[in-house]
């Protein structure tokens, strides 16, 4: 039979609900009889089956139906299906009437338990193609359970048999599945359990508990079998397999209470094995681990139940899978067992990886739960060839785990070894390993299941290192790891390192193995050194084993705890109290007791104890764990044994007084490095960190201090070591002594010294040694000597011998003096006392007052060799007393003598008498003697003039109490008087000296100070001399009358002073720059290089040194009111009698930020610093820019920062007109004083360096003050008057005017008035800030202000309508219109003679917005931009514009080139009808916008500068200013209106063609004839008319008059849409609206304009009718013809609308004065004409004639003609500025052609530029300095 993949749906069948089977299911009611006629009524399930097959299948239809189940319906169609298909046999469809009648009987319902009857035959037959065998025993197998096992059995088997059948799924859910893949299976119903399916001898088709076994069907409601026995479970593995040991893999081996053996140390497994007979159960510890029992083998287990219906696999894969996880047994049989949820199975084989490499185990009995993604198995047969040699029978355990972070695995599959029987192959260099083996996932272990022990042996060149001994090892691929085991490092052959339990890390490839404290029971317990008798205590072992250093350091508190190492036979009985603790029995007796009591047994049980001394098991176990963990006794927690160690019978026999014992206990404290290192080739132990360590109990008796804290343990307890042995009061220091432990003493091999305690000595001995002790030397190096501690036999000191300690010496000894306490170790080895050998007995004796030597003292040179003897003296040291013969003794081989008495003590060689050297005489109560010098306070002194040796002294006195060193080698005695005793005196004690004089072969000499009549002089370098003294690095000061304050004080100076002569003659030190000269009664001190005082005349000349640079010499003012002034001079003169000081050679004074120039070059400073006033005196300000120069100035000078007085300044301005000022009021800017001065200024005094200036100015400026009448006519630059102050401000070029200014632009006094000037100005950049009251207001309520507010810019008179000018001045009335306003900041332009007003920085090309007004001085014309108010805008009717004109107010010429945006109220289908028909009508027509700079500076008053900037910017093809912003969107807006001044009408009025650039929003931009007209009409109202003209056919009137709007057009439907729309009559309306003019209207405006501005005569050309049937008349052909003429008249006059003369610049000055403002910043245009209109773009093709031949050409054609003929290049030039021409005559250029005209007009204009800025520069070298510097030469 063909098998697929199935599953087992156990989740679903575990909620199945159980048939309610005590409610049977009521019966139906029966139908009512339906009337007759009535339709057939609708089937329905009665609630019973028929018996006959084909009734039966139309009531399981019913019965399906009722369910209203599409999956029940789908159910019972299927099986109708299967029915009719005779897959059935009839007696399988009779059984199966059967058991669904019988199920419904039972009360199973038809869905879901008949739904799964049915489900599971279908599939059997459609999807597993049953054979009718297989058919008949699934059905009988159904048909039992369902008798025999009725209710959630049943329903369970008949639910989990239809989902297999259907999809091979033994169990699905959202977490895992169960499938089984390929195999064969059969159903069998089991009355009993099945028996084992271990292939037996035979091979067998079925199981006999498989066969079907017919019986009666139980039919009784309600029975059930009776309760079944239950089978014993699964008796679980202990230590391997419980739910503590499979909990995670993160612990260490199996699971994570490991106690380091691999069994669990705090769960217990929920079922054990019993314990063997006679075993007593283990109790639970608090340190050792549980007692081990072994683990059940595999013959032991018993399986699950297996009654009742099971499915029975064969050779069938089982497919286990989750979301991260799957796995397979492969060919594996068994029973799965519904009603249990389990599988049982036996054999079959899973396989997995393991770090890469293959694993298999091969299974024998298991089973698991059908639910969960786990399984166990034992046994099995693992085979991993990549690490096992052979295959391991063992335990396998499968769970799928999540990962946790940072793990590489979840720690499954597990696997572990029945027992330590594995061989693992591969695991490391040198190793070879024999014990259990186990996985964790990729984790390799050592744990067997029956808890034994696994070993490691670890060879180098075929020499056991050492072994291990654990029962869980990691076996990694580069470490092997324990936490718990037993370690011998091997010594020798005999000898061993030992430890019973450590935490092993052994690195496979560096071969280094490290122990360290596990954390059970071994925790605190010693190595034990067989070869030293040692134990050691540390926490860590380190040892790279292909070295021979083994070493042991702290881990913890390095600084604070130790490692310990102790003697084998050590004791004490503090420890052994500490072992009794609270017991009532002390452990160690009990056990040792135990022991002696019973033949002196060695191992023994904790139940053998607890019976023999009747103590519970426990308590017993747990002092045994005690016992082993300080190394007592060895303890096997598994077997209960008690092995006793040697340590535990010294205790107990020490206790007892039985045995002798030691005190050896040493105590390692290292904390930066290893406590110890075991050397393998030596054997030696180094101990480091070692203080000191005893001998005795007795810490004073007998001790040892190492030197460098280092010691060397060798065999058997022998110490090595360096430093100190300390025996009571005797202390030994000396190398290379050695403690012998058998023989109990130490071999002093080389002795250094022995010191003695003096009998005054307190505290310890090894503390600092007092002036007490002395000290016995080795004579020779191999001088030796034994110091016997004790008795070989008395180690513990237990008996009190009085002989020891003792030390026997056979050779002599030198007592040194040149410890510290002689003298503070004035000597060296070269003084010592010669005395014979000695012996020393009991050295515990206190007295020794009675040590004394003969022999000879040795001084090392200082006087000659004494036969005397050494004694101890008052002060308790060794010394003596000796005396001198009469004649004295040579001293230091006789540079001079002693007399009397010679002493020698701790106080070091003393002399007691008199020392003579050289002419002096010296006596003294002590001399002290060291080797190369003498030191004394003396009692007197003289020292003779001589001459001695060719050399002359001066004589001096000594007084009492000088102090005298005589410093031998260098054949010098210094002399020093006391800091407050009496002075030496010299020079017929006259003169005092104090200081220190010394006294040498080559003469007399001093460092201190020499106080005389007039002058007291402190030096380094006195040299004395009979009648004179000269000195170097001296401080030089002249007395004055008052004592303290001297009159000069020279500092750091050389001198010579005659005290023969009266003059002193002074000089600073060469390569000194900074001393200085102090004159106290003046205030000052100088840096002058020296001079020479005269004592009779009380002058002193200073000046400067031959040769020294006069420019580095100062004055300077220490009077703090002066703040540092200073100034420099060549040379001074200083009057002592007056205090007057006359500094000459100074060419200026510093004063604030200024110079002062005295006229004479001197300066007279009075006292106090007074400095007399200057007179005619120069001042330059500041000095560093020196913007300012003054003259004739009467100056006082007051202090660094400050000066007073006043001075001429010659001022010009920007014309050269010369002013002399006169500035007084010198003061510095206070608001400068308050900040502090600039960042940055250098701190320091008046001698430190600063910027490298000699006068650095101060942080503040120097402010002055000068005031101006209007009567002076000041100029700050033509046409710019001043009056009011002038502030001068040193940092500054210009001034700050504090007045008022006025610019007299215009010959009319009312056109400006005086405004406030408040600004710093320079007249070579005029700059000042002009009133700008008000923006220009939008009506005439916004404009009405304050009456005496000033304005600039263009105005129109409301009264009378005339436009005049204002230069910051007030309106004419307040109500007028602000036509065009400007403020901001004005500029002068010197060398173009242009003012600028803007409020923007001009220079920067990117600002299009803002308001500029120039004006020209030569020519008294106006150019200007900006916002333009043309009339009183409302919401109804407003005009915005913006434009660039031109004006001549004298003239009243006003030219305006607008931008201009109409809001006009009226129908919005009106304005989009226009803008359609002048759309169509204006095709092929010129451009409107056109790219040029004016352009761009109206477009800026509407858009901003930034949109203008990125507007200009643009490349490609146009774009409609309505896309570039929404602030273009209005009625109508036009471009390029050429806007001309009327002042005999008082209109704006335009001239030449006009841009229309939109309509509504219908974009155009094209150039069509029209006219603009505005002016006041008879109500002083604004009236605005605007005629545009597409073609004559087509054309548009709107006139404006204040209250109305009257609009007529030509062409469209627009009259039509203003006729309907309007209300009212124009002629009486009173407020705004809207109306239908008239062509009667339209003509006479036209005759109107053109006769009042153009000058038309109507009498020669009148205008054609405008009606739709008239032609063109031409009126625009006037202006193209004028145009004509105009060109060829070339440079005629034009005219304006009055008739007036338009005054223009000649065409050659104009054309260079184009390329001289090209690039000028102050041009406002652009270096532009502003009047110029811009080249048009070049005209579009002309449309072509209409084919209609009959048609008469309309009069477009010929008005085309005209202007193409128009459009003709003419010869002559472009008309400048003030007359533009209509845009219809100027000429098509081509785009590309007009770009590079530009371009090469622009290069032109630079070239130009730099040739006139050449030219310009060298005129300007031509002229004088000062003809053009306003500031009078600066």
């Amino acid at each position: 039979m063909k098998q697929s993949a199935f599953g087992w749906l156990c989740a679903m069948v575990l909620t199945l609900s159980a048939p309610a089977l005590a409610q049977q299911t009521k019966p139906q009611q029966p139908a009512k009889t339906q009337p007759a006629g009535t339709p057939a009524p609708v089937a329905r399930f009665t609630g019973k089956l028929s018996t006959d097959p084909a009734q039966f299948m139309q009531d399981v239809q019913l019965m399906m139906a009722a369910t209203n189940n599409a999956a029940a319906k789908n159910t019972a169609a299927k099986l109708q299906q299967l029915w009719a298909s005779n897959k059935l046999t009839a007696t399988q469809q009779g059984n199966i009437v059967t058991l669904s009648q019988q199920m419904l009987t039972l009360g199973y319902k038809a869905r879901p338990h008949l739904e799964a009857l049915f489900n599971a035959v279908v599939a059997g037959a459609t999807v597993q193609n049953f054979s009718d065998k297989q058919m008949d025993e699934f059905l009988d197998v159904a048909t039992k359970t369902v008798r025999t096992d009725p209710g959630p059995e049943a329903a369970k088997f008949l639910s989990s048999a239809a989902q297999f059948l259907d999809t091979k799924v033994l169990f699905t859910s959202r977490y895992n599945t169960l499938r089984v893949i390929g195999g064969t299976f059969s159903f069998a119903y089991n009355d009993q359990d099945m028996p084992s399916m271990a292939p037996a001898a035979a091979p067998v088709a079925a199981p006999p508990a498989a066969a079907v076994v017919t019986q009666p069907l139980n039919t009784k409601p309600g029975a059930k079998t009776p309760a079944k026995k239950a089978a014993p479970k699964k008796r679980k593995s202990d230590g391997w397999d419980s739910a503590d040991l499979w909990s995670s893999s993160g612990g260490s081996g199996w699971g994570d209470s490991n106690d380091g053996w691999g069994t669990p140390a705090k769960k217990t497994p929920a079922k054990t094995t019993p314990a063997k007979a006679g075993a007593t159960p283990a109790a639970k510890e608090p340190e050792p681990a549980p007692a081990f029992e072994p683990a059940p083998y595999f013959d032991s287990y018993v399986a699950p139940p297996t009654r009742g219906p099971v499915l029975v696999l064969k050779d069938a894969d089982l497919f286990m899978s989750t979301g991260g996880d799957s796995i397979t047994i492969k060919k594996t049989s068994g029973a799965v067992v519904p009603q249990t949820g389990k599988f049982v199975g036996y054999g079959g084989q899973y396989g997995w990886q393991v770090n890469g490499n293959p694993a298999t185990a091969d299974l024998t009995t298991y089973d698991f739960d059908l639910n969960k993604a786990e399984f166990t198995a034992e046994p099995v047969t693992l085979t991993y060839p990549a690490v096992l040699e052979t295959p391991v029978k063992g335990a396998l355990s499968y769970k799928s785990l999540k990962k946790k972070p940072g793990a590489a695995d979840s720690g499954y599959p597990r696997f572990i070894s029945l027992t330590n029987d594995a061989r693992v192959k591969n695991i490391g260099e040198n190793i070879r390993y024999y014990g259990g083996f186990s996985l964790a996932g990729s984790r390799v272990l050592s744990a067997a299941l029956d808890g034994s022990l696994s070993r490691i042996f670890v060879d180098l060149d075929g020499k056991p290192k050492f072994r291990a001994s654990s029962r869980a090892y990691v076996l990694g691929d580069s470490l092997i790891t324990a936490e718990r085991a037993s370690v011998t490092i091997f010594e020798d052959k005999i000898d061993s390192l030992t430890h019973p339990g450590v935490k092993l890390k052994y690195t496979k490839k560096g071969q280094v193995l490290q122990l360290a404290r596990e954390a059970g029971l071994y925790k605190s317990t010693p190595y034990f050194d067989s070869y030293h008798q040692m134990e050691i205590t540390a926490e860590m072992l380190s040892w790279p084993i292909r070295t021979p250093d083994i070493n042991f350091s702290m881990l913890t508190a390095k600084n604070q705890v130790t490692a310990n190492f102790e003697s084998k036979e050590f004791y004490t009985n503090t420890r052994y109290q500490q072992i009794k603790s609270i017991n009532k029995l002390h452990p160690l007796q009990m056990v040792v007791g135990y022991s002696a009591e019973n033949g002196n047994k060695r191992r023994f049980t904790v139940q053998e104890v607890a019976d023999f001394r009747k103590l519970k098991p426990e308590n017993v176990r747990s002092a045994a764990a005690g016992l082993a963990r300080d190394g007592y006794v060895d303890w096997n927690p598994q077997t209960q044994q008690i092995t006793l160690r040697p340590k535990a019978t010294h205790y107990v026999n020490s206790s007892r007084g039985k045995k002798d014992y030691d005190h050896i206990a040493i105590k390692s404290l290292s904390p930066s490095g290893k406590n110890a290192t075991l050397n393998l080739n030596t054997n030696d132990l180094i101990v480091r960190g070692v203080d000191r360590f005893n001998f005795s109990d007795d810490s004073v008796t007998v001790f040892v201090k190492p030197d460098s804290s280092i010691i060397r343990i060798q065999k058997n307890r022998g110490i090595l070591f360096n430093g100190t042995v300390v025996a009571s009061s005797f202390v030994f220091k000396g190398k290379e002594f050695k403690f012998d432990y058998d023989g109990f003493f130490i071999d002093l091999a080389q002795i250094d010294s022995i010191i003695v305690k003096g009998k005054g000595s307190k505290g310890s001995v090894m503390k600092a040694r007092k002036d007490t002790d002395f000290t016995l030397t080795n004579k020779k190096k191999t001088s030796t000597g034994k110091l016997y501690i004790n008795h070989p036999n008395n180690k513990s000191g237990r008996k009190k011998l009085g002989a020891y300690p003792s030390f026997d010496a056979t050779t002599g000894a030198y007592v040194y003096f040149d410890k510290p306490e002689v003298l503070g170790g004035a000597y060296d080895t070269t003084v010592y006392f010669d005395i014979p050998p000695f012996k020393l007995d009991s050295l515990n004796n206190k007295n020794r007052s009675a040590v004394g030597f003969k022999g000879t003292f040795v001084s090392g040179g200082i006087v000659p060799d004494l036969k005397t003897k050494l004694v101890l003296q008052d002060d308790g040291s060794l010394g003596f007393t000796y005396d001198l013969p009469k004649e004295g003794v040579p001293v230091y081989g006789g540079k001079g003598r002693l007399f009397n008495k010679v002493k020698m003590s701790n106080r070091g060689i003393q002399g007691i008498g008199d020392i003579k050297y050289l002419t002096s005489t010296l006596s003294s109560d002590q001399f002290i003697f060291y080797k190369d010098s003498v030191v004394t306070v003396g009692k007197a002194g003289t020292i003779l003039p001589g001459p001695l040796n060719g050399t002359e002294f001066t004589k001096v006195t000594l007084p009492a109490g000088y102090q005298m060193k005589w410093a031998v080698k260098q054949d010098s005695m210094y002399l020093s008087t006391q800091p407050q005793g009496l002075a030496m005196k010299m020079y017929g004690d006259q003169y005092g000296f104090k200081g220190t004089a010394t006294l040498t072969p080559g003469g007399l000499y001093g460092d201190g100070g020499v106080d005389g009549p007039q002058s007291f002089i402190r030096s380094t370098q006195i040299a004395f001399k009979p009648t004179s003294y000269t000195g170097k690095k001296s401080t030089l000061s002249i007395k004055s009358a008052e004592p303290n304050k001297p009159a000069l004080t020279a500092n750091n100076v050389a001198f010579s002073y005659d005290v023969k002569n009266g003059n002193t003659s002074f000089a600073r030190e060469e390569g000194d720059s900074k001393s200085s000269i102090d004159l106290p009664y003046s205030d000052y001190r100088t840096t002058l290089s020296g001079g020479k005082w005269d004592f009779k005349k009380k002058l002193v000349q200073l000046k400067v040194a031959p040769g020294a640079d006069s420019t580095r010499s100062y004055f300077y003012s220490t009077k703090p009111d002066q703040k540092g002034l200073k100034f420099r001079a060549a040379t001074g003169q200083y009057d002592l009698t007056r205090y007057r000081l006359i500094a000459g050679g100074v060419p200026r004074i510093a004063a604030a930020d200024a110079w002062i120039e005295p006229d004479s070059n001197k300066v007279y400073i009075l006292a106090n610093a007074q400095m007399r006033t200057f007179q005619n005196a120069g001042i330059v300000m500041d000095t560093l820019a020196k913007f300012h120069n003054l003259y004739k100035g009467e100056i006082k000078v007051l202090s660094r920062t400050a000066f007073t007085g006043n001075a001429l300044y010659s001022y010009k301005n920007a014309s050269a007109d010369s002013f002399a000022i006169k500035f007084a009021n010198f003061q510095v800017d206070s608001t400068a004083m308050l900040a502090g001065g600039p960042k940055g200024a250098k701190k320091g005094g008046l001698l430190k360096k600063g910027n490298g200036l000699e006068d650095a100015p101060p942080s503040p400026a120097t402010m002055a003050v000068a005031s101006i009448d209007a009567k002076d006519k000041f100029h700050l630059a033509p046409r710019i008057a001043y009056r009011g102050g002038v502030n001068m401000n040193s940092k500054r070029r210009g001034f700050i005017f504090d007045g008022q200014g006025r610019l007299e632009f215009s010959k009319v006094p009312t056109a400006a008035d005086w405004f406030a000037v408040q600004d710093s100005i320079d007249p070579k950049a005029i700059r000042l800030r002009i009133p700008d009251p008000v923006a220009p207001a939008r009506n005439k309520a916004d404009e009405v202000g304050d009456a005496s507010a000033l304005f600039t810019g263009l105005f129109m008179s409301e009264g009378t309508g005339k436009v005049y000018p204002l230069y910051a001045g007030p309106k004419l009335d307040i109500i007028d219109r602000n036509l065009f306003q400007v403020g901001g900041y004005l500029s002068f332009n010197q060398k173009k003679g242009i003012y600028t007003i803007a409020n923007h920085d001009l220079t920067d090309p990117n600002i299009y917005e803002g308001s500029v007004l120039t004006f020209n001085d030569s020519t008294g014309g106006l150019s200007f931009r900006g916002k333009l108010n043309l009339i009183n805008s409302n919401k109804d009717y407003g005009i915005t514009a913006s434009g660039v004109g031109t004006a001549k107010p004298d003239s009243n010429r006003y030219d305006l080139d607008t931008f201009m945006a109409f809001d006009i109220n009226m129908p919005e289908k009106a304005v989009e009808a226009m803008g359609v028909d002048m759309a169509t009508n204006t095709k092929g027509s010129p451009e409107a916008l056109n790219g040029s700079q004016e352009e761009y500076y109206k477009l800026g008053e509407f858009l901003g500068s930034k949109a203008v900037q990125s507007y200009s910017e643009r490349r490609g093809k146009y774009e409609p200013l309505q896309k570039i912003s929404p602030k273009m969107l209005h009625t109508v807006v036009l471009n390029k209106v050429d806007l001309r001044w009327s002042e005999k009408f008082k209109a704006w009025y335009s001239v030449g063609k006009i841009g229309l650039v939109s309509i509504g929003k219908k974009d155009l931009n094209v150039l069509i004839d029209g006219h603009i007209e505005i002016h006041k009409g008879d109500n002083n109202t604004d009236e605005v008319n605007l005629y545009l003209e597409a073609e004559p056919q087509t054309w548009y009137f709107m006139k404006y008059s204040g209250t109305a709007m009257l609009a007529k057009a030509q062409h469209g439907s627009f009259d039509e849409i203003i006729g309907r729309a309007a209300k009212g009559d124009y002629n009486t309306a009173t407020q705004y609206g809207f109306y239908l003019g008239d062509d009667q209207e339209v003509q006479q405006y036209l005759v109107r304009f053109r006769r009042d501005y153009l000058k038309e005569d109507p009498k020669k050309k009148r205008a054609a009718p405008v009606s739709a049937a008239s032609q063109s008349t031409g009126n625009f052909d006037f202006d193209q013809d004028a145009s004509k003429k105009k060109k060829k008249k070339g440079n005629e006059p034009a005219f304006d609308a009055d008739g007036m003369p338009i005054e223009e610049v000649p065409v050659d000055k104009k054309k260079k004065n184009k390329k001289e403002t090209a690039a000028d910043p102050n041009d406002p245009f652009g270096g532009g004409d502003a009047g110029a209109a811009p080249a048009e773009a070049p005209k579009k093709k002309e449309k072509k004639a209409d084919p209609v031949a009959d048609e008469p050409a309309p009069a477009e054609d010929t008005s085309k003609k005209k202007k193409e003929k128009a459009a003709e290049p003419a010869p002559t030039p472009a008309k400048p500025a003030a007359t533009p021409e209509p845009a219809a005559t100027e000429p098509s250029i081509d785009p590309k052609q007009a770009k590079k005209e530009e371009e090469r007009k622009a290069k032109e204009a630079e070239k130009l530029k730099k040739e006139e800025e050449k030219k310009a520069k060298e005129e300007e070298k031509k002229k004088k300095a000062n003809e053009n510097d306003p500031f009078g030469g600066s």
